[in-house]
């Protein structure tokens, strides 16, 4: 049966609907860049993600028609699976694993910044909720209709690495190419998070906070070279790990027949 409160999910096949998709994507990609450009620290997180709900909430009503709940679920704020929750918090412990790594390795220890509690606000708003709600709540779930798991993942791929491009002009092409490859690769366990958690963008928002982290603590000059490897390769493996959890446990009820819908 269709989950209550959401409609037919038109699937993206036609040119007109490509480009409808397209032109969403680059306007919501444009205000999340744009307003992240101001600060990208992580103290303006609250008020970025306000700036790509509202535009998000705008779209969904513009293209779709649909009410204001329904356009909050469709965009993945719903109740997520706890099972699904559960691994992603599994997962998340897994990658703060950086820091006492980094420690480890170098002697050095990252130091917490002394604003870091607001910090981790604007971060789980920003590269969490901000980022999960335009690259799962919106892309990902476009492409999912009408396609399988791993053909709406392939699809998302290069559309969430092209969105990181910006990083290599700012930031130099070292950088920008490992977000760029960790943005891509993840696509894969978070969406399968975003997917079994019922289709809501709190479990993989918890990985992607996680993830990012780093932005909470100074890097000592003796431990930034372990850092940057540790991070990219923790990054790029750990989220993988959820793959490992069959999707009968994590959401039981997908072991009998589905509708069309439901699996879109």
């Amino acid at each position: 049966m269709r989950r209550p409160g959401l409609g037919p999910r038109p699937a993206i096949g036609s040119i007109r609907s490509w480009w409808g998709f397209l032109a969403g994507f680059a306007l919501l990609c444009a205000v999340l860049l744009g307003t992240s450009a101001l600060d990208s620290t992580g103290r303006w997180g609250l008020v970025i993600l306000a700036a790509v709900l509202v535009t998000a909430l705008t779209l969904e009503r513009v293209q779709h028609r649909t009410s204001l709940q329904d356009s909050v679920r469709r965009l993945g704020f719903a109740r997520p699976g706890g099972r699904a929750l559960a691994l992603a918090a599994a997962v998340s412990a897994l990658v703060l694993l950086v820091f006492p790594l980094t420690a480890a390795l170098s002697g050095a220890a990252p130091v917490p910044r002394t604003n870091w509690p607001w910090l981790l606000i604007g971060i789980f708003a920003f590269h969490g909720v901000a980022e999960e709600l335009v690259w799962r709540g919106y892309a990902y779930r476009r492409l999912r209709a009408g396609r399988s798991f791993r053909a709406a993942v392939a699809w998302t791929m290069p559309l969430i690495a092209a969105a990181h491009i910006p990083i290599v002009v700012s930031l130099g092409p070292a950088v920008g190419v490992g977000a760029m490859l960790v943005a891509a690769v993840t696509a894969i366990p978070l969406s399968y998070l975003y997917e079994t958690g019922h289709r809501s963008i709190w479990p993989p928002a918890l990985v992607h906070t996680a993830i990012d982290t780093f932005k909470l603590v100074v890097i000592p000059a003796a431990a930034l070279s372990s850092f940057s490897l540790l991070i990219i390769l923790i990054s790029l493996t750990v989220p993988l790990l959820a793959l490992a959890v069959p999707r009968r446990v994590l959401t039981p009820t997908l072991a009998r027949p589905r509708t069309v819908e439901e699996l879109s």
